[in-house]
């Protein structure tokens, strides 16, 4: 059975939630005496706050996002190189024979510039594999051994820059839905701490109760009022 795509159960920012976390691990540390008369201890709060601080440390989605940003980049760029090499090559063989003529079609780079990376390395086989063949004859405008080469060892590079691709997607996708999971622990575990604290001083100090409040909007803070 397919894993339920995680949700985050807090509705601001994890750095909001490290901040909230840490001030409200400040507060129960101040009311310790009345904590451990609900079975929170120094212990339970130690353990929060060092899961807070491993929330902290693990690495952001900006950080990811930016990883896989730089690794479609460079497999964008690799291909375009790989497509230059081509023409290149087809340049030469248009010498030869007639853009339209079925010599020339067999190579397949009529939309070259709109194929997916995927066609693009079939294609460049392709090119390789005749060019190979009628070397002889191209060779007379131009056309070497090297270029030839050169498309293949761009085809390689393209192809290990698109697995590496696919390997930041899904390190994302994952570390994204573990942070979700951490962040929503946190949340839950704070959220239960922060009713605890609430209930303690609800009916004898209203400043203490109001330090346990958690506002669950995209500031993590009170909502602004409507004005009249």
């Amino acid at each position: 059975m397919k894993k339920k795509e995680a949700k985050r159960g807090y509705n601001f920012p994890d750095s909001e939630l490290i901040t909230i976390g840490n001030a409200k691990i400040a507060f129960m540390r101040r009311d310790i005496a009345e904590f451990e008369t609900y079975g929170i201890d120094t212990a339970a709060i130690d353990s929060l706050e060092t899961a807070i601080e491993t929330f902290t440390d693990n690495i952001s989605d900006v950080e990811l996002a930016g990883r896989q940003v730089l690794s479609t980049e460079a497999k964008d760029a690799k291909a375009e190189q790989l497509r230059e090499g081509i023409r290149g090559v087809m340049s030469r063989v248009a010498l030869k024979h007639n853009v339209d003529s079925t010599e020339y079609k067999m190579f397949g780079t009529e939309l070259l510039s709109r194929q997916t990376d995927s066609d693009l390395l079939l294609t460049a086989k392709r090119v390789y594999r005749l060019a190979t063949e009628g070397l002889a004859i191209y060779s007379a405008n131009g056309l070497n051994a090297g270029m030839l080469t050169q498309i293949i060892t761009l085809r390689e590079e393209l192809d290990d820059l698109m697995v590496d691709q696919k390997i930041k997607i899904g390190i994302r996708d994952n570390l994204q839905e573990d942070r979700v999971e951490e962040g929503n622990a946190i949340y839950k575990t704070l959220s239960s701490y922060a009713s605890t604290g609430m209930s303690i001083w609800v009916s004898s100090d209203v400043a203490k109760y109001n330090d346990y409040l958690i506002y669950n909007t995209p500031s993590g803070t009170a909502p602004i009022e409507p004005t009249a």
